[in-house]
């Protein structure tokens, strides 16, 4: 039962960490086409990065549902 809810847990910040990603490769491309800078402030940059990282784990390391 525990580990159930810890999958469902864990599949839901999968889903999310790709839609994150999502989402800052959309303003990239879009400022990249605009001709302006792309620039993340910190914390941003901090999430993108452990989401970043999350999906490799997960590539890596396999799902296991």
């Amino acid at each position: 039962m525990m580990i159930d809810i810890l999958n469902k847990i864990l599949l839901f910040l999968l889903f999310l960490s790709g839609v994150n990603i999502i989402r800052h490769s959309f303003f990239l491309l879009k400022s990249f086409k605009d001709g302006k800078r792309f620039v993340l402030d910190k914390g941003s940059l901090i999430v993108l990065g452990m989401s970043i990282s999350y999906i490799l784990l997960i590539i890596i390391d396999g799902i296991k549902l």
